[in-house]
């Protein structure tokens, strides 16, 4: 373990180690609320990876339950031992952070055990906005006050986030037989749904990946024209310029999610996230 690392606390070196976008968004958060920032994402990592973590659906019902118990324990002023639990306790009291949201986190995440791919685009974005809108409220709620307005705002850019997301995933959720990208968009522009998983993107595979990206995109560019574009609000602003990078790679890959260097960590991010944030373009 390196110095630097060492120096982490618990949620943030799970941050760091699981989930390095938010990692690099929270370090653009004002020093004063970055460990509650890091906090709150190690407890998003650790409900969102609930299907990755068992074998069996039941199991995962389980540990979502355990979750749900976690929270009202907090609540109720018995916080269990537990390396995430104990720092989230003294972030909501910190905050006054409400219950509804970490609720509302855990339980749409109930639709990942069901291992099926999404009906359509409108099932799909409304579950990307389950299990992004809440923590957008609970970081709005540490970061600065925001009007509804906004929050809406930058809800839509944590969904159009979480979209090209989706779309970089969709060679290991296919491979592992838990597909999420929705088939009927697959059809509507021609694809095959056998040869997608296969991780195979026909002509019909890369129009519908196509036109999920410019989706994205849209909600992203919606977003950012409803928004103040305040320092404080990094961590939710640089995921719009993270995700416009992303696209235009898949567009330069003809569209082809499978292609590894889709997947692949970006070692310019850091530096695109300083720009945008200096020039408040992201």
């Amino acid at each position: 373990m390196t110095s630097r690392s060492s120096q982490l606390s618990a949620p943030a070196a799970l941050v760091r180690r699981h989930d390095p976008d938010r990692f690099r968004f929270a370090l653009f958060a004002p020093a004063r609320h970055r460990e509650a920032v890091f906090t709150l994402y190690a407890f998003n990592h650790e409900v969102a990876k609930t299907r990755e973590s068992v074998s069996e659906t039941m199991i995962g019902a389980i540990r979502l339950q355990w979750w749900r118990d976690s929270i009202e324990g907090i609540y109720v002023g018995t916080p269990r031992q537990h390396e995430v639990i104990e720092p989230l306790a003294a972030c909501i009291a910190a905050y006054g952070l409400p219950r509804a949201p970490f609720d509302g986190l855990i339980n749409a995440r109930e639709r990942d055990l069901e291992d099926r791919p999404m009906e359509d685009l409108a099932e799909t974005e409304a579950y990307l906005r389950a299990t992004t809108s809440p923590l957008v409220a609970l970081l709005a709620g540490i970061l600065a006050p925001v009007e509804p307005r906004e929050l809406n705002a930058l809800a839509d850019i944590a969904v159009g986030h979480a979209l090209v997301g989706k779309l970089r995933a969709a060679a290991f959720d296919e491979s592992v037989r838990r597909p999420f990208l929705p088939r009927a968009v697959l059809e509507e522009h021609g694809g095959e749904s056998r040869n997608f998983a296969e991780l195979k993107a026909d002509e019909g595979a890369r129009k519908a990946m196509k036109a999920l990206s410019e989706r994205a995109e849209t909600l992203i560019e919606q977003g950012l024209s409803q928004t103040g574009k305040r320092p404080h609000l990094a961590p939710l602003l640089l995921p719009a310029s993270q995700a416009r990078a992303r696209t235009r790679l898949l567009a330069k890959l003809d569209y082809d999610p499978f292609r590894p260097e889709f997947a692949d960590q970006n070692p310019l991010d850091i530096w695109r996230f300083w720009l945008a944030r200096l020039i408040r373009r992201y």
